[in-house]
Parts: structure tokens; C-alpha cells; sequence
């Protein structure tokens, strides 16, 4: 009997939540306190130029607006949370190609969720 309380207290519960998209992680799930503050992708690519965590992590905290730095994953996935009312995102992003413009063919953009590919 109590696991059956316990079974429509969670789908209450879980109807009560806000929609996720399909796709989305626990971090883009989660929304910011302050308006203010806003996420973005840096996605980096080019030979090993994902591992160089160090010197991605450098190149954006050096913005005072920057609040978090987090790696995705492996493959060049960096979420990045900052001040909105600082440096657009695009900035963020050349910061962190300068720093890795000792790597080979090393490119940092903004993932807007197109193809993977380098904008500008």
C-alpha cells in the first residue's frame, strides 16, 4: 500500500515539473537565479585541442563576468554561465581560440545548435 502512495506522489510531483526538451542535460534544465545571467556552448575543435582544459579555463575566466566554467564532455564541450550585461558571447569564444592558437588547426565558437561546423 505504501508503494502505491509513493507511486502517485511521484508522478504528481513529476507532472508539477517543468518540461524538458529531449536532448537536454541537467545543466540546460536548470535556470539561472539572477536574470542577468546567461549560459552558452563554446564548442573547441582541431587536433587534441580539447584536452588543453587549462588554458580554456584561463582564457575565460580572465572575463570578470564569467561566473562558471564547465566541461561537458571530451570532445570540446564547454558550458560557459556569465553576465549578460558583460562581453557577448562571441568574444568568449575568440578568447579561447587565441589561447589555443599554439595547437594545431585549434578553432573555439559558439554552438547555436547548427551542424557542429565554426561560426563567426
Amino acid at each position: 500500500m505504501k508503494l502505491g502512495l509513493v507511486g502517485i506522489g511521484l508522478a504528481v510531483g513529476l507532472s508539477v515539473c517543468a518540461p524538458v526538451q529531449a536532448g537536454d542535460g541537467p545543466q540546460s534544465a536548470t535556470v539561472p537565479e539572477d536574470a542577468s545571467v546567461s549560459q552558452v556552448i563554446v564548442q573547441i575543435g582541431g587536433r587534441f585541442c580539447e584536452y588543453h582544459r587549462d588554458e580554456v579555463e584561463g582564457a575565460l575566466r580572465r572575463f570578470s563576468t564569467v561566473q562558471a566554467v564547465e566541461f561537458l564532455n571530451d570532445h570540446g564541450t564547454v558550458l560557459v554561465r556569465y553576465q549578460s550585461d558583460g562581453v557577448p558571447p562571441g568574444q568568449l569564444a575568440a578568447s579561447v581560440e587565441q589561447a589555443l592558437a599554439s595547437g594545431i588547426g585549434c578553432k573555439a565558437w559558439v554552438d547555436r545548435g547548427g551542424s557542429g561546423q565554426a561560426k563567426s
